[in-house]
């Protein structure tokens, strides 16, 4: 969904006139340049880096970014509404239609991350189903 985001925001900022608008293609754009990172930087922390702080960076951001779509929708289907160009309109009614769809998936995983974030943090004294128990290997315990 973030690279067809980004197609439409390239579409945007490429049909938009000198009314100012060029300032909103461009806040389009980078935007989605940041969805990217977030979606790179939010593979490393589900996958790597699962430490207690890693998670709740990337909650926080996860939640500024669903907060961004949200705006950016309201600020892209007003200029939908209000556009006298017949290229212009498309590019941005389809824009606000990906933030507005943005909005609700990063909603719904910063819900169930907030939920589910003591599952997804790994820290040194996790403990593992898989893990032998230490008096089994032949290891005194650990405090001993």
């Amino acid at each position: 969904m973030v690279m067809v985001a980004f197609i439409c925001a390239c579409a945007s900022a490429a049909h938009s006139d000198g009314d100012g608008s060029a300032s909103l293609g461009f806040a389009a754009v980078w935007t989605v340049l940041l969805l990217i990172g977030l979606s790179v930087g939010g593979s490393l922390v589900m996958r790597k880096y699962r430490t207690s702080l890693a998670v709740g960076f990337f909650l926080g951001v996860v939640i500024i970014m669903s907060q961004t779509m949200l705006v950016l929708f309201a600020v892209f289907a007003g200029r939908a509404s209000t556009a006298e160009d017949v290229d212009e309109k498309p590019a941005d009614r389809a824009f606000a239609a990906f933030c507005f769809f943005l909005w609700i998936v990063y909603s719904t995983f910063a819900g169930m991350l907030a939920v589910f974030r003591e599952d997804i943090i790994m820290d040194d004294t996790t403990k593992y189903e898989d893990d032998p128990v230490p008096e089994a290997s032949g290891q005194p315990p650990i405090g001993v």
